[in-house]
């Protein structure tokens, strides 16, 4: 019972961020007029419309940009353009106007060669734009690399962001990087504009919703201080050649300077966040009988906090069914040579640790953990759930437990003892959500 209110509660709270429900909730046509948000423009000042952008779930945001402006005025208006997604995104939608160009395989959030040349072609229609165009950017979690354009070869970028990933730089640290590396990223889609407008719609994944951040920022100015942070994060991480980070990459930070203002003007929109998953999932959660606590797991940086802090909560006397719904994401260092899985299953095998410890397999309860994109680290799983019962099973397998902890696989044991929660595609991305429940 527990295990299935569970899903349904996390299931509630993706669907509210389906990446076409956001884009049909923003955009709308009223009396030869586009409504974005409280943006309002008129299609008199437009001879085309040009979309372009990268991220898990754009393609579902294009077909609602399709199903927004309906087939007539996607004519009138010459919509066209492109955005990139993960392989396997275009048996999932049917576009018309717009082209989706599959370009990195799932589960792999690294830049490739497709990538590199999709978006040369997004920035030769970017380069054709003037001022009775209107370009509406796609932009969600996982653009980071899906879109790039960089004087460094992809090797280097590539080994830059391993590099940083398995030493725990969190989101970003790491975007910073991304962005002093890039000459797309840090408003270059913006920046490859001779005259237009251009909206950005944006769904957040980063933490306060700062837009710079998310898929690192490609319509959005970082400002003269990006390479002075980007020096700040190598030196956090003590990030040297001689520790492996591709010198290339610090020779690149060092002397750069900061990028031109664009020529085209630009409004950016945030159409979708985590917070609107949780208010949904609180939502689900009532609606079947709970008491929505407090986010006692919002502080928790690392699966070791969150581990306790479930732990501690399973553990207090309780008067009735209570849940907690969660965001955020924790940092791992996997280090090299670690195993199968990712920050959600470390963090649900962590607590599953935990409450053994605790001696705590006699209480009622669930506790789930699943990136909201359906991808969990290098796996195609969206993350892991635990119940009672589950953890009393596994109560004599805590030196198998503490192994896999140690060389981050947590992946083998989890599916072997099938607690893997698989969500498959979920056309959005905006943060893990965890639910604990207590019945």
């Amino acid at each position: 019972m527990l295990r299935n209110d569970a899903i349904e509660i996390w299931k509630s709270g993706v669907a509210a961020v389906h990446g076409r429900t956001l884009v049909e909730a923003s955009l709308w046509v009223e009396s030869n007029h586009l409504h974005i948000g409280q943006q309002v423009y008129n299609f008199d000042n437009f001879d085309r419309i040009l979309i372009v952008g990268g991220g898990k779930f754009s393609h579902y945001m294009a077909e609602g940009i399709e199903k927004s402006l309906g087939e007539d005025i996607a004519k009138q208006k010459r919509l066209s353009g492109l955005v990139t997604v993960p392989d396997g995104s275009n048996n999932q939608v049917q576009l018309n106007f717009i082209e989706s160009v599959e370009c990195r395989p799932t589960g792999v959030n690294l830049p490739t060669d497709r990538v590199l040349a999709a978006t040369k072609r997004m920035l030769d229609l970017l380069n054709q734009t003037n001022d009775r165009t209107l370009v509406l950017a796609l932009i969600s979690g996982g653009g980071s690399a899906l879109l790039e354009n960089s004087a460094l070869p992809l090797s280097d970028i590539i080994a830059a962001t391993n590099w940083l990933s398995s030493h725990g730089a969190n989101i970003l640290e790491l975007n910073t990087i991304r962005m002093a590396l890039s000459n797309l990223k840090g408003g270059g889609l913006v920046r490859a504009m001779p005259a237009g407008k251009l909206v950005g719609l944006i769904v957040s994944d980063v933490p306060n919703d700062d837009l710079r951040f998310v898929s690192s920022g490609p319509t959005v100015e970082f400002g003269d201080g990006l390479f002075a942070q980007a020096k700040t994060v190598l030196q956090k991480f003590s990030a040297t050649a001689e520790c492996g980070f591709p010198q290339a990459a610090i020779n690149h930070i060092e002397n750069s300077e900061p990028h031109c203002s664009p020529s085209a003007s630009v409004t950016n929109i945030l159409i979708g966040d985590a917070n609107v998953a949780r208010e949904a999932a609180i939502a689900k959660a009532s609606s079947l009988g709970y008491e929505v606590m407090s986010d006692v797991l919002a502080d928790t940086n690392t699966c070791e906090q969150i581990a306790r802090k479930v732990a501690k909560l399973v553990c207090e006397s309780k008067q009735s069914k209570q849940c907690v719904v969660s965001l955020g994401e924790p940092i791992v260092e996997p280090g090299n040579g670690a195993g199968q899985g990712g920050r959600n299953q470390h963090a649900v095998l962590t607590t599953i640790a935990s409450l053994i410890d605790s001696n705590t397999t006699g209480r009622d309860f669930c506790f789930m953990s699943a990136g909201t994109d359906g991808e969990d680290g290098n796996t195609s799983v969206a993350g892991a759930i635990v119940t009672h019962h589950d953890v009393a099973d596994l109560s004599a397998h805590s030196t198998n437990i503490n192994e896999c902890l140690e060389r981050f696989d947590s992946h083998s044991l989890l599916s072997e003892h099938g607690l893997i929660f698989e969500s498959g595609p979920t056309a959005t991305n905006v943060a893990d959500l965890r639910i604990l429940l207590r019945g």
